[in-house]
């Protein structure tokens, strides 16, 4: 036991651990998310989809535990076989929960749901997914345009100073509208110089060594494990604002989220973002 808390120490640092400790113990008491309730209802029996996932922030022991009252819940990844998934078939093969019925797998780009209908869904969720856009306006817009007028976005990004991106500049939104209006794709590497220069390695053990960072940052496209841009929480309230969605609750959540909770308006356009 002593040997597996210095490892975690040397690993992750004292405040790591901390904050290791305090996300299991929050876990184990059922601790939820203070906004849940706010939006609970608007959840509750409807169909959604999930960005990512599935996640354990959104299950029934999570901070904000959507997957039981959920009516049905679809999902989209970006490929057959990610690193956090394994393989990922499309198809009515998404399951979130054990006592759940599976929703439908999409296999897509998150910047590009096309097969999907405008206004099909209630609700959106996506957990540590739009740091790993590198267009994420563009993004937020196709989100937005599936949800059904006064549907809930539920959006949870990690806050800088607690990951290893916590010695990396916080993204500017300049930088993310140009982003959007130069039409970036998911290949760009625009930051990866900045990412093998700042990344912590200490706080992240999965990337491995320096050599096989850098090895699985060139290969960003096939992966999509690194960070584009780096989230403050007024950065997150900025952005999802800019895509023309009502914000509701915002919440720093131990130990690292941002959470962010949103509605589109009746009136919000179908592309959800400026154009």
């Amino acid at each position: 036991m002593t040997r597996q808390v210095v490892r975690l120490v040397r690993q992750r640092g004292f405040s790591g651990v901390v904050r290791a400790l305090y996300s299991r113990v929050r876990s184990l008491l059922g601790m939820r998310a203070k906004s849940f309730r706010l939006c609970e209802e608007s959840i509750r029996g409807k169909t959604g989809i999930e960005i990512g996932g599935p996640s354990q922030v959104f299950s029934r022991s999570g901070v904000f535990p959507v997957y039981p009252i959920a009516g049905r819940i679809d999902n989209c990844i970006f490929a057959n076989t990610t690193v956090w998934e394994g393989e990922v078939r499309e198809g009515q093969t998404f399951q979130y929960a054990r006592d759940r019925p599976a929703g439908w797998q999409y296999v897509a780009e998150a910047t590009a749901l096309g097969r999907i209908s405008t206004a099909a869904y209630d609700f959106v969720l996506a957990s540590h997914v739009l740091e790993h856009i590198a267009n994420p306006i563009l993004a937020l817009s196709e989100w937005t345009r599936v949800l059904k007028d006064e549907g809930t976005l539920v959006i949870l990004l990690p806050h800088k100073d607690h990951t290893f991106d916590h010695r990396r500049p916080v993204t500017t939104m300049e930088h993310l509208i140009a982003d959007h209006e130069n039409h970036v794709t998911e290949d760009d590497l625009t930051h990866m110089t900045e990412i093998l220069a700042l990344h912590d390695l200490n706080r992240d053990p999965e990337a491995g060594d320096r050599a096989s960072f850098v090895a699985r940052s060139r290969r960003n496209f096939e992966n999509r494990c690194f960070h584009h841009h780096v989230f403050d929480t007024p950065l997150a309230v900025r952005l999802v604002e800019y895509a023309g969605l009502q914000i509701h609750a915002v919440e720093e959540v131990p130990p690292m989220h941002i959470l962010v909770v949103a509605q589109k308006a009746r009136s919000a356009v179908d592309s959800g973002a400026r154009q």
